[in-house]
């Protein structure tokens, strides 16, 4: 993969494991339903003749088997015929060989590139390297993944950013301080970004701090959805044991077991799963970047440009409110694209001294903001929140009287049950929300805080919000209060962030900062 003589970088393909990976999901359904066809045709597989296989069972298996068949050469000739290569300005990817389409991802558009390893990367002992790059109409879904043996994946993440140095105007092998944090008086190692493993990590969570960062995560909601699915499971259990026929009630309901078991692991797994997913969670600043690791059933390798990130988040869940433990997420194109890593972590649950260490040590351009005071909402929100409260019951009544009306007297308790829970549920979520809303602007950052039952803050820096908008109902107008909404370049999902009801100026004062950074 690395130069030959001539100077010329070769092409390249995946390793061909993609394949498996891509496939694995297909494989495994057909191996399921081989399993459950040889079980059902036991009886004829005991026999001595081979009645079995006219059944239609073992047809319908033999053609899944035939189309699995056909999607692997499929697989095969994409991969065989899919090549990579590094060039001076840019990295290209050619597919297919009669029609040919080649995408061309220029060095200085690359925002991120990162390495990811699954168990069946671990297998095989490959990585996937993942390459996003600074476009909002790409940044819900990593725009390139690249999978290659280990050494390789290094070799292309190492290749790739030096020449995004060069490409930015940097030395190879120094790396600038960020103005914002000498302006904190903080100190940091100028290294050479491209090094990539950190003798020694600024933060590193022991088997305690996994623990703290799990118990603080878990959701009130998992938690009662897991109880949920228990009592329902035992209930279904105990009605199947009291019938006369056992072996025939235990038979008819293995499938409503099954799906209770799936039900049970899902939430339990949604539960306890931050317990592993940050495993021997590490990171590190040098220079400019910040670098990441973590993982036990998927490793993770995240190199973060400071300069990429448009925001802090930092979260708390219910629980966490209670021990006042705070986490850290940073915003940014790049990190957290894909659905399954929305979360891009950056410092776990603790203490808020340890938080102002920690993000001290990783992210000083954004420590200050942590004790930064935000102001609550006027009392005069309530009025402003008058109109759509009125419009969301009259919503709900005229609901429940269609369904009155459709349904009949014998179902009309439960309707109107439900609706008189969804009208109590509207001014428990305002008192709530009123409780937990506000806004902080000083001279550096724009604060957000909301939530429910769970808190979050953004911080952002005024020259990071690509607009901002600004609106109030005629209720809002008469009391003096405004709302808004900023933009920033990320996913979707961080895309949008409303700004809670404030008195005052603020809206003059952001736009201004916007501006005049």
């Amino acid at each position: 993969m690395k130069d030959n003589e001539t100077g010329q970088k070769r092409r390249f393909r995946n390793h061909i494991s993609i394949i498996l990976e891509q496939t694995g999901a297909v494989i495994a359904a057909v191996l399921v339903l081989v399993v459950t066809q040889l079980f059902q045709s036991i009886d004829e597989l005991m026999e001595s003749d081979l009645s079995f296989l006219t059944g239609r069972g073992f047809l319908i298996l033999a053609a899944v088997t035939l189309l699995l068949a056909v999607s692997l050469a499929g697989q095969f000739l994409v991969w065989a015929r899919t090549y990579i290569s590094i060039e001076e300005n840019a990295i290209v990817i050619e597919k297919g060989r009669i029609s040919k389409k080649k995408n061309t991802i220029g060095i200085r558009n690359i925002s991120n590139i990162n390495l990811e390893q699954n168990l069946i990367e671990m297998v095989f002992g490959t990585c996937k390297v993942k390459l996003d790059t600074n476009s909002r109409s790409t940044a819900d879904s990593t725009d390139v993944k690249i999978v290659l043996k280990k050494a390789d994946a290094l070799w292309f993440q190492q290749e790739v950013e030096r020449k995004m140095e060069e490409a930015s105007g940097i030395t190879p092998g120094s790396s600038a301080i960020a103005g914002d944090a000498a302006d904190e008086g903080k100190t940091i190692q100028s290294v050479s970004s491209v090094m990539r493993e950190p003798a020694e990590y600024d933060v590193r969570a022991g088997i305690a701090d996994i623990i703290e960062h799990g118990v603080f995560s878990i959701s009130i909601l998992s938690v009662g959805l897991f109880l949920l699915v228990i009592a329902g499971t035992v209930i279904s259990v105990a009605e199947v044991l009291g019938r006369a026929d056992v072996t025939a009630s235990l038979s008819g309901a293995a499938a409503g077991i099954l799906v209770a078991a799936f039900l049970i692991l899902s939430t339990l797994w949604d539960t306890v799963k931050d317990f592993v997913r940050y495993y021997d969670f590490r990171a590190k600043r040098l220079g400019d970047k910040i670098y990441i690791k973590y993982g036990f059933f998927k490793k993770v390798e995240y190199t973060i440009p400071v300069d990429k990130i448009q925001a802090l988040k930092i979260r708390q869940s219910f629980i966490a409110r209670i021990g006042r433990r705070y986490m850290v997420e940073i915003v940014n194109v790049g990190m957290g694209d894909d659905h399954e890593e929305q979360h891009s972590f950056l410092v776990l649950y603790c203490t808020e001294a340890k938080l102002k260490e920690r993000l001290s040590c990783l992210l000083p351009e954004f420590a200050s903001s942590v004790g930064q005071p935000v102001d609550r909402l006027p009392a005069s929100v309530w009025a402003a929140w008058t109109v759509p409260a009125v419009i969301y019951i009259l919503f709900v009544a005229a609901g429940a009287f269609v369904c009155d009306a459709l349904a009949g007297n014998e179902y009309r308790l439960y309707i109107w049950t439900a609706a008189a829970v969804l009208v109590v549920m509207l001014p428990a979520g305002m008192l709530l929300k009123y409780r937990t809303a506000g806004v902080g602007a000083d001279d550096r950052y724009l604060k957000i805080a909301g939530g429910y039952f769970a808190k979050q803050y953004l911080t952002v820096r005024y020259r990071n919000i690509q607009y901002a908008e600004f609106s109030q109902n005629f209720i809002a107008r008469a009391c003096g209060i405004k709302k808004g909404e900023i933009h920033l370049l990320a996913s979707t999902a961080n895309t949008a962030h409303t700004i809670p009801y404030f008195s005052g100026d603020k809206d003059e004062f952001i736009k201004r900062k916007m501006l005049h950074f």
